[in-house]
């Protein structure tokens, strides 16, 4: 007799999957953010009230093995924009991230005016993979109905 197990690939497959992944973490300290850009508000073309403060953050990841520090997080954009640093971390204080380890940065966003807002948040780093890490900001202020 024949047994014959169609879900038998299937498993196997599965439980190959499962395994330890072969990519090796790079020695140097490596920089990743969860986005590119942090956009306030603007999904599905809406914007923000004007008066009204919106936030968003951003994850700052280090992927090598040894420390990323961070040395300038810098914000370039109109008032309405507000950096809050991650806690310890001044000018006088780099930020110090360890292997898989992450710190978040908030942005905040109060329009005084409908219109457009976009600027820049940029991140100095000795990361082996970017020393300068640059994330859009963009905004719309729009009035309330």
């Amino acid at each position: 007799m024949r047994l014959h197990t169609p879900w038998l690939p299937i498993i196997l497959f599965s439980v190959a999957a499962c395994g330890e992944s072969s990519e090796e973490i790079p020695k140097a300290p490596q920089i990743v953010t969860d986005r590119d850009q942090m956009a306030f508000n603007r999904e599905f073309g809406s914007g923000t009230y004007i008066g009204t403060e919106n936030f968003n953050s951003l994850a700052i990841t280090n992927k090598g093995q040894d420390p990323l520090i961070i040395t300038g997080i810098t914000l370039s954009a109109p008032a309405e924009f507000k950096l809050k640093l991650p806690e310890g971390f001044s000018s006088e204080t780099p930020l110090q991230v360890e292997t898989n380890k992450r710190v978040f940065v908030e942005v905040s966003f109060k329009p005084r005016e409908p219109r457009v807002y976009e600027g820049t948040l940029t991140i100095t780093s000795n990361a082996g993979n970017l020393t300068e890490k640059v994330v859009t900001l963009n905004a719309e202020g729009i009035s309330p109905p």
